[in-house]
């Protein structure tokens, strides 16, 4: 399978199926929450984020000691609220990989194949690439129009996450789909 290429639907995970196997690893009261959001989720909405703690360290770990664009991959599982659902009402986000053989300025970054590699080792059965993140040094949180294209081109599923940081603003902003439709940090619930 190519990294580009999505489950068919009819094999994502279900919602349901996956509160059941994160019932060890998420408070029951959180993970119950987060089933009821995700419930709310209309068919073409952009689903609700479920962002594992670890992920979002390694992301944050990644882009915030360098003045420079860094970035990489989110690893994980779109899940429906059934097999035959149209569209994702959750993305979880297990893993970050860090980019390490980037290249990169202070306004522009190339992901070069090492992240795609390292992504490839990482992948847990039933997972693929959900999306992706980097960093803007300074000038906000914002998906500018190459950042659309990008998404776009490499990122085009419906589950499909773009995650910018601006680690000197402290600042960050979603984006979900090919649309790159923004999605409110509220729609973003961190688990583990």
């Amino acid at each position: 399978m190519r990294w580009t290429d999505a489950p068919a639907r009819a094999a994502w995970r279900t919602v349901a199926t996956w509160s059941e196997a994160m019932a060890a690893e998420i408070d029951r009261a959180a993970l119950a929450g987060l089933v009821e959001r995700a419930r709310g989720v209309k068919a073409g909405r952009p689903p609700i984020v479920a962002l594992a703690r670890s992920a979002l360290a390694s992301a944050w770990d990644h882009v915030g000691h360098s003045a420079l664009e860094r970035g990489g991959l989110l690893l994980g599982q779109p899940l429906a609220h059934d097999a035959d659902g149209a569209s994702p009402a959750l993305v979880h986000v297990r893993a970050a990989v860090a980019g390490l053989d980037d290249q990169a300025s202070e306004f522009s970054l190339r992901l070069n194949t090492g992240v795609w590699d390292a992504a490839r080792a990482s992948l847990r059965p039933g997972e693929v690439v959900v999306g992706w993140f980097h960093s803007h040094p300074g000038i906000g949180a914002f998906f500018s129009d190459t950042d659309r294209r990008t998404q776009a081109g490499f990122f085009p599923h419906l589950f499909s996450l773009g995650w910018v940081i601006d680690p000197q603003r402290r600042e960050q902003a979603w984006f979900a789909g090919p649309s790159s439709e923004a999605l409110a940090l509220e729609g973003v619930v961190l688990v583990g």
